[in-house]
């Protein structure tokens, strides 16, 4: 084999080489980071979206999925003159008011949470009372929202719910509560079915701590996560706690860097859990997402940051039919207005695929986002860019074309393509290789042969 094409076909082996050891420039954009350009940004496509509410301040904190389409949570001051009540809407699919209820108690109550039952729902939230004190509100309520009971949780102080599960035998509460134990410190609260206590305990330490959320755990347990800053490194630094049935802790742990690190919500995946919230310890804005899985035990497993150069805020999380973790919030960093609903996605390992906003040009927050399909999603929360009042609920169903699944085959067959090319160049450079031995044996024999 000639020496120019001997060193050809070796520099195009090498070339084929380094091509495929090289990482793919466009879908190194889909890897979780706080950089904005290095964020695989789509473009939400509004399917339809809805405001709900009046000339006052509106807002809702959840949203759950039905049979028959979605209910939503919150508050409003739209109904009672100087009033806050806590309201319910029940949607159909397409966004459309099937009913709505608003329940008054104290100086004002509001919903955080809902829990979809067999036979209607369990609004979880707070009243407000004349004292300036607050303690939690559980209604529940059949399906068309009419009352069952209602019960409040709490002692002489401010005492909060956020969330809640359904377990075998009650309901469990999450919060916090300055009533009990130390300062603020994380509540949890037992119930039966018709709302009587079975227990009520505390977890924290000397200053401010606060549950958020709550998922069920194998071995008939719960993991509580919220916030801390008795224990732990920084300001506040992300809290989980693994609880029995009877309340009593398996573990506590904490996570964070020496700012301030706040979990807002949780989600169990095959026995491990799934927390998110704000982090200024990690990251590169004011404030970004956090995103750690720990398995079991509480051992971290993996964390992402996710966010741009603004204030961006995690506000939930749910896990994906469709393989991945969903994230929803609000960002200042992307979009189109002051801020936006935020969404993005990542996958088991907590690698970014994909990140859309949903807005109008001034302000719009999201705390809830559903799965209703592949890449179709409804999220719910408030805006003043659209509406009536000061805020109005705000429910969005929008569509994201993610490109990731194209670009995983363009990847593979790329991939493909280039490992067939260094096979077909390894063997042309084999066979030249091997006929070149033949010829310089031949010779020999010949030279032999004379």
């Amino acid at each position: 084999m000639p020496g120019g094409k001997r060193k050809s076909a070796l520099f195009f082996l090498l070339l084929a080489i380094n091509i495929l050891l090289t990482p793919n420039l466009r879908s190194s954009t889909v890897s979780a980071t706080t950089n904005a350009d290095s964020v695989n940004l789509l473009e939400a496509n509004v399917l339809w979206e809805r405001t709900y509410g009046g000339a006052g301040d509106d807002r809702a904190f959840y949203a759950a999925t039905v049979s028959d389409g979605f209910v939503v949570v919150g508050s409003s001051t739209s109904f009672q003159q100087d009033k806050t009540v806590a309201w319910v809407l029940r949607l159909d699919h397409d966004g459309n008011a099937l009913w709505n209820q608003t329940f008054f108690e104290g100086a004002g109550s509001e919903f955080r949470f809902v829990l979809c039952l067999e036979d209607g729902f369990l609004l979880v939230g707070n009243v407000f009372l004349p004292s300036g004190d607050t303690d939690g509100y559980v209604v529940r309520v059949d399906e068309e929202g009419k009352m069952g009971w209602n019960i409040t949780l709490g002692g002489k102080e401010v005492d909060k719910l956020f969330s809640a599960l359904k377990v075998q035998d009650g309901f469990v509460f999450v919060g916090l509560t300055h009533s009990f134990g130390n300062d603020s410190e994380v509540w949890v609260v037992k119930t039966d079915f018709n709302g009587n206590e079975v227990w009520n305990k505390t977890y924290g330490g000397t200053t401010e701590d606060a549950g958020r959320a709550i998922a069920p755990i194998e071995g008939n347990h719960f993991v509580v996560a919220g916030y801390t800053n008795s224990m732990g490194n920084g300001d506040y630094d992300f809290l989980l706690l693994k609880i029995d049935a009877s309340g009593n802790i398996a573990w506590n742990k904490t996570y964070g860097g020496t700012q301030s690190d706040k979990a807002y919500a949780i989600a169990e995946t095959e026995g491990e859990c799934v927390a998110v919230g704000d982090t200024r310890s990690k990251g590169e804005g004011e404030s970004d997402a956090w995103i750690i899985k720990v398995d079991a035990n509480g051992n971290l497993v993996w964390e992402r940051t996710v966010g741009g150069e603004g204030f961006d805020m995690p506000t939930c999380i749910t896990v994906s039919s469709y393989q991945g973790y969903l994230v929803g919030g609000f960002t200042f960093s992307f979009g189109n207005g002051e801020r936006d609903f935020w969404l993005f996605k990542v996958d088991d390992s907590g690698n970014v695929q994909w990140s859309c906003t949903v807005g109008r040009t001034e302000f719009e927050e999201a705390y809830a986002v559903l799965e209703v399909a592949e890449n179709e999603f409804v999220m719910a929360g408030w805006t003043n860019s659209i509406g009536h009042g000061h805020y109005d609920f705000y429910v969005a169903k929008v569509s994201v074309e993610n490109d990731g699944d194209w670009l995983s085959a363009y990847n593979f067959i790329a991939s493909a393509l280039i490992l067939s090319a260094i096979v077909i160049v390894a063997l042309v450079v084999v066979f030249f290789l091997i006929r070149r031995y033949v010829n310089q044996k031949i010779s020999r024999r010949n030279v032999n042969a004379v």
